[in-house]
């Protein structure tokens, strides 16, 4: 049988530019390693999908110029910040467009 675990350098790679990815809301899920990796690769353009709202993890990679589409309910920090910092500075520059999945 194929191995099915892969590290977390060739997880990265299956990422392309422009691709879509999706996330949970809750920061208690985000898969930080994996977007650093990604962001270090240089990967551009992203789709972004946060299911039941987006949290650091949309956030991060709009700050790090991933991501081109945000498609969200909502986008911030819970109880520590009303907004994603990241996100309401490049909403305003017009630097990342925004989907509302209500």
């Amino acid at each position: 049988m194929r191995e099915k675990l892969v590290s977390l350098e060739q997880a990265a790679k299956i990422v392309r530019d422009g691709d879509r990815i999706i996330f949970n809301g809750d920061m208690d899920w985000t898969p930080m390693a994996l977007l650093r990796e990604l962001v270090r690769n240089g990967i551009q353009n992203l789709h972004t999908i946060g299911v039941v709202g987006g949290a650091i993890n949309l956030d991060f990679l709009i700050g790090a110029g991933a991501t081109a589409t945000v498609e969200t309910c909502s986008l911030g920090f819970g109880k520590y910040a009303r907004l994603a910092p990241n996100y309401e500075r490049y909403q305003k520059a017009g630097r990342v467009k925004m989907k509302d999945n209500t």
